[in-house]
């Protein structure tokens, strides 16, 4: 009997769209070159009989509010099983690189409305959403921009316990490297983009952690 294939969709920002295929990326050389290209190796290195189909819908400069009005394109067509979101650094981000455009910003209020709004529309197409934490390559909490990601990732992990789904705390992953010697030049230039070297720190903690493991299970 054929296995059912299994399929994976991540969503979010230019943290994991980095030159995917359009409309859609799927499969071999269209993954793009974020830590979802590692994973997608990482699978089938593993697992050279695996059964999981991998899509990344990830769009460049996108917020929570410009994920959300895609949702229905850019998700529901693909019948994903589960849908992992990493999402947030630009909600963040806008609140400083466009003074003078204060509505391309995103409030906390609005940030979490349109996460749960996200969470709903995804188990209303029968598939598990799981939350990533947005990052910031910074140990200052003092930070504004470190603080107000800290934020984003409050209201992620709360509405991971009240929605009865799992969170992926990529941020402690990234302050374990930080605090054990790592280099800040070796994880990105800019304290947002991942290096080589930060998308494969990504890549193994995704890969490795619980929630993405269930996975596997179907396997």
């Amino acid at each position: 009997m054929d296995k059912k294939v299994v399929r994976v969709l991540f969503n979010g920002d230019s943290t994991t769209d980095v030159g995917r295929a359009r409309p859609i990326g799927d499969g071999f050389g269209k993954m793009g070159d974020s830590y979802l290209a590692n994973i997608f190796c990482m699978t089938w290195a593993d697992h050279p009989d695996n059964n999981i189909r991998y899509f990344n819908a990830a769009v460049s400069g996108d917020t929570t509010t410009k994920l959300l009005a895609r949702f229905d394109e850019d998700v529901t067509p693909y019948e994903p099983d589960y849908v992992f979101f990493l999402i947030g650094i630009n909600d963040c981000w806008r609140r400083y690189d466009c003074p003078l455009t204060p509505s391309s910003a995103t409030t906390p209020e609005q940030y979490r409305k349109n996460m749960q709004t996200c969470i709903d529309k995804t188990k209303a197409i029968g598939a598990v959403p799981t939350l990533i934490s947005p990052f910031f390559f910074e140990l200052n909490k003092q930070d504004a921009m470190r603080h107000d990601c800290d934020e984003c990732n409050d209201i992620l992990r709360d509405l991971a316990e009240k929605n009865g789904i799992d969170f992926i705390d990529v941020q402690s992953r990234i302050d374990w490297y930080l605090e054990n010697g790592g280099n800040y030049c070796l994880l990105g230039n800019d304290r947002v983009h991942p290096s080589a070297v930060c998308k494969s720190l990504i890549a193994q903690y995704i890969y490795n952690h619980p929630a993405f493991r269930k996975i596997f299970n179907e396997q």
